[in-house]
């Protein structure tokens, strides 16, 4: 509903409503500016064209007589001439016609004064209960939005923590299947070197030869020189990953010292990426010569 409709609901004429309104006006203000100026209060209670009698033939016949005067330019009631005057000397408004409603009192003004006084209030009072009402809401909303998101990163704390719990779970299965893998490959190159070393007659001074596989391609023989010196032998299948040649040293020669693994010419220090690659990969095929040399001061591991 526009603000002039509203005016003339509250019992306001069109045409004052209309000037209370403009200015793009809002309702206090335009309620404001009804109540300073006045403007529209004499013709409250008016009745308008429609809403009056009907005119009998006795009232046709008697002459009509200017009870108050009508600015046409802003619609205000004029009770007398010198009242008409000093209208025209304030507002410069200069087009008025006589009109036989009658100027309301100064009673009559004062009561509906008081009247708009009592709609003004009523309405401040709704809008305060109304922006009571509405800050309430505001604030339960609030707080249901924060409850809300309170439960929303509680329930994302915990999903990071069961995530971080199954995590650590695989990560130590993964540990212990690794580390099995490791173990038993060293328990079976453990048993292979007791088996040979007890098939054994004589063993070479410097030189520890074992049995060479037949060269159809599938196996590569590998020299290791160790850090002391001494030159063995084994031959290693060419799909197999590095890390088997390690695992082999630790278990027969190294014995827990750390060690690094190096080809001499040309000159390659193999690295942890290495360690997956397989030795047809690295080209240790059909033979290669491998240096082990230890990564820190360690007395030598005496020979089985």
């Amino acid at each position: 509903m526009s603000i002039v409709q509203q005016l003339v609901a509250m019992g306001f004429p069109s045409e004052s409503a209309e000037l209370a309104a403009g200015n793009n006006r809002n309702l206090d203000q335009a309620l404001n500016y009804i109540e300073n100026d006045g403007i529209g209060f004499e013709s409250i209670g008016t009745p308008s064209p429609s809403e009056s009698s009907v005119p009998t033939e006795a009232d046709l016949n008697v002459p009509t007589v200017a009870q108050s005067f009508r600015c046409n330019d802003c619609g205000k009631l004029l009770p007398t001439d010198d009242a008409m005057i000093k209208h025209g000397q304030v507002t410069k408004h200069l087009n008025f016609s006589a009109t036989t409603e009658k100027a309301l009192t100064v009673e009559q003004k004062q009561e509906q004064l008081a009247e708009i006084v009592r709609k003004i209030k009523e309405n401040n009072e709704k809008k305060a209960v109304a922006e009571v009402e509405e800050a309430r809401e505001l604030e339960l909303n609030r707080r249901n939005a924060g409850q809300a998101m309170a439960g929303y990163r509680e329930e994302a704390r915990e999903r990071e923590i069961r995530e971080a719990a199954k995590q650590l779970r695989q990560k130590k299965i993964d540990d212990e299947a690794a580390k099995k893998h490791v173990l038993e490959q060293i328990r079976l190159d453990r048993l292979d070197r007791e088996e040979r070393m007890a098939k054994k007659t004589v063993a070479p001074p410097a030189i520890v030869k074992v049995v060479v596989p037949p060269k159809d391609g599938t196996i590569t023989n590998i020299q290791f020189r160790l850090w002391n010196g001494k030159v063995v032998k084994k031959g290693f299948r060419v799909e197999e990953p590095l890390i088997t040649l390690r695992v082999w040293i630790e278990a027969n020669h190294a014995m827990g010292t750390p060690f690094t693994m190096m080809t001499p010419f040309p000159r390659k220090v193999f690295s942890e990426e290495d360690m997956e690659k397989s030795l047809k990969d690295l080209n240790l095929i059909p033979t290669a010569n491998i240096m082990v040399a230890l990564t820190q001061p360690s007395p030598a591991p005496s020979e089985q």
